[in-house]
């Protein structure tokens, strides 16, 4: 099967058997003309002239993935913990900058973090086995979804898009560092009328001592088919989730203590406690055969801790709707028309000891958009135009500083953006298809970088809205997939850079030092992300690898700065991109004994990258994060059509490695990565 490794690809095609063993290597592989669909049409327009990664129930089940981050790490051009504890890069945006350039969306509500600092975040709202796919748009796709997908999209779909075919399962799993469980009900109510509701719960063990993550989730739905032509679907989920982590430990309290390792203090422990509850409508109508509408509504609503702070909490906020309209207005020709409507809330209070002055962080982001998506077919040609056009309006309360020097300040942004793509495929065969892609799309300033810290006079500090432009970036995309041989291929060519990159420097005006938004740096990105799949008798090889480079350049704004403040005073980066691994590798091997016994095997090799930001800054040793490789192991068992038990070993060969390090000299602070890890699971379907 073509695809990405470890997931699917919407260009996916089924591959026949190869009986190499049995008859003649000279057989050819036999291609059908299915693949996996998108769930949602806006993905599905994009299929023709774009890689999508799509990594289905299916998949996540038979590689026993314990979280979202799990399954997102096994993906060639998706990096994840390398910039930052929970954070996801996709393509190679590096430190600061990942954090912007993603969105991530649940059952197509966005859950992208507004505000990453000073409380990080993950992405694990969801428990894997109640999830049916996830797509994943490596790189573009601002016309459909806006801000933010310079890196790419990562859309996880629920249970709630398959709630017409209703499911029941029990699930159970234990592994050396704890377990997980789940229960899955669904049954048909009438003709027209399904309903599901399950429950899942993890109990697992962290690399220190006496950390842990507990979590609880729960979730009910209906889907209700009025006829062929109308559906609506209801789903609303509960997480209540109960940690203690440390986030980032000192190289040398790690060489020392290992696991055993505590802080002097049990209140430097992170708690990582969080609470998450989301409504999801989602409406269907046929107008006739050539019009289709689909809305996505949603609410949700939430909070999470990640901190050591006193009373530290996020509470965050979405509600809003994704509605489209699609139009086949010739045999071979539709339109998409889009619009979305909803908006985000933040709101921060913490202390840093019982103490200290309470501060008070509020943010709202409310976007509004229209967007026109058209295809085009021509005999072996496709061709999409797409255009949005947003409105972003970004609202602040903040309350900062200290009792003696407090900083305040209410202000608000309004932005207006727009953001284009062109693309044309060809199929030059039966099988063989190439094409080219063009996006122009923007990056807005997050909760951070809207609000400047500056001097109003002599002696107050305010917050204020920014001055500076959104990032703009220009996309070029060259793509393949092909049977060569007995091996089916997917290979694309990608070039990025945007002109206006944001940071926030800290310099030191008339009045003191502050804290100012500025487009500084001119960005280049290159890469090549490629996936190979054979099918050879009762063995399966997959291979990808994924190359990333880039360059960072001061803009004219940049050098002025440089030039006002003193290079000295400030590190920004001549030397590539921070926390961008060049190289990325994943084998894997699957081999079916018989219709019941199968083992598989999977090596991942995550390439070094630097953690230096000055040329000077470089020596022999000190800021390279060096390369590492991880083996699993493992095995599955098809007792019968119901029954399935699986087990395996991770970080077979004992690696020990971090998947974040500061800075990489003797000084870095380090999360430690996963040590081996035996597991065994069981899932029942009835």
């Amino acid at each position: 099967m073509l695809g990405i490794l470890a997931g699917g690809n919407v260009w996916t095609t089924d591959m026949g058997t190869v009986a190499a063993a049995e008859k003649t290597a000279q057989e050819s592989i036999r291609l059908s003309d299915s693949f996996v669909r998108p769930d949602y049409v806006e993905v599905e327009k994009l299929r023709d002239t774009k890689q999508i990664i799509v990594i289905t129930k299916k998949d996540m089940e038979e590689k026993g993935y314990k979280s979202i981050s799990d399954v997102l790490k096994d993906q060639p051009s998706v990096n994840v913990g390398a910039t930052g504890w929970g954070q996801v890069d996709i393509r190679g945006q590096g430190s600061d900058q990942a954090t912007r350039n993603i969105q991530v969306l649940v059952d197509g509500a966005p859950i992208t973090t507004m505000v990453n600092h000073p409380l990080p975040n993950n992405y694990d709202y969801v428990p894997v086995e109640q999830i049916e796919k996830i797509e994943i748009i490596p790189g573009g796709g601002s016309v459909i979804y806006g801000s933010g997908a310079a890196g790419g999209i990562i859309n996880i779909t629920t249970n709630l898009r398959s709630l017409q075919k209703p499911r029941s399962s029990v699930n159970t799993e234990w592994n050396s560092d704890g377990y997980r469980a789940s229960v899955n009900y669904g049954t048909k109510v009438g003709n027209k009328t399904a309903v599901q509701a399950g429950f899942a719960r993890l109990d697992r063990d962290l690399f220190f001592v006496n950390t842990y993550r507990k979590s609880n989730y729960a979730y009910g739905g209906f889907r209700y088919d009025a006829d062929q032509d109308h559906s609506l679907t209801f789903r609303y989920s509960h997480l209540d989730e109960d940690s203690k982590f440390l986030q980032n430990v000192s190289r040398w309290k790690i060489d020392a203590y290992g696991h055993n390792y505590r802080p002097d203090k049990n209140s430097d422990y992170l708690n990582g406690d969080r609470k998450l509850d989301t409504y999801n409508l989602s409406y269907n109508q046929n107008f006739g055969t050539k019009l289709k509408y689909s809305g996505d509504f949603f609410y949700t609503d939430g909070y999470y801790t990640n901190t050591k702070f006193f009373d530290g909490k996020m509470k965050t906020k979405s509600y809003g709707s994704r509605m489209r309209l699609d139009w086949a207005y010739g045999q071979n020709d539709s339109l998409l028309l889009g619009v979305d409507l909803f908006e985000q809330e933040s709101h921060l209070k913490y202390k840093t000891s019982a103490r200290s002055k309470l501060m008070d962080f509020n943010y709202d982001k409310t976007t509004e958009a229209l967007y026109l998506l058209n295809k085009m077919k021509r005999g072996r040609l496709t061709y999409t135009q797409g255009l949005r056009r947003e409105k972003l309006i970004w609202k602040f309360d903040k309350d900062g500083g200290t009792a003696a020097r407090p900083i305040g300040g209410v202000d608000s942004s309004n932005r207006w953006n727009t953001a284009g793509e062109l693309s044309v495929g060809y199929n030059y065969s039966d099988w063989g298809k190439v094409f080219l892609r063009y996006e122009r799309g923007y990056t807005s300033p997050d909760g951070l970088q809207i609000c400047d810290e500056v001097y109003s006079d002599r002696s107050r500090k305010v917050y204020a809205a920014t001055d500076a432009q959104e990032e703009r970036y220009n996309l070029w995309e060259m793509g393949l997939r092909d049977k060569w041989g007995a091996s089916t291929v997917s290979l694309t060519l990608f070039a990025s850079e945007t002109n206006n990159e944001l940071e926030r420097p800290y310099f030191k005006g008339a009045y003191g030092w502050e804290y100012k938004t500025y487009n500084m740096y001119n960005t280049k990105r290159r890469g090549v992300e490629t996936s190979f799949s054979q099918r050879l008798g009762k063995l399966r090889l997959q291979e990808g690898y994924t190359y990333l480079h880039g360059r960072r350049d001061y803009t004219a704004q940049g050098r002025a700065l440089m030039a006002a403040h003193g290079e000295n005073e400030i590190d920004f980066t001549n030397s590539g991109l921070k926390a961008v691994p060049q190289h990325k590798v994943l084998l894997t091997a699957d081999y079916k004994f018989d219709k019941q016994w199968s083992v598989n095997a999977k090596y991942t090799f995550f390439g070094k990258y630097n953690n230096f930001i000055k040329e000077s800054d470089r020596h022999e040793d000190g800021n390279i994060v060096h390369s590492y490789g991880l083996l699993d192991l493992g095995f599955k068992f098809q007792q019968n059509k119901d029954l399935t038990w699986y087990g395996g070993v991770t970080n077979v060969l004992g690696k020990d490695y971090y998947e974040y390090d500061s800075a990489g000299g003797a000084t870095a602070t380090l999360v430690p990565g996963a040590e081996r890890t035996y597991f065994v699971g069981m899932n029942y379907k009835f």
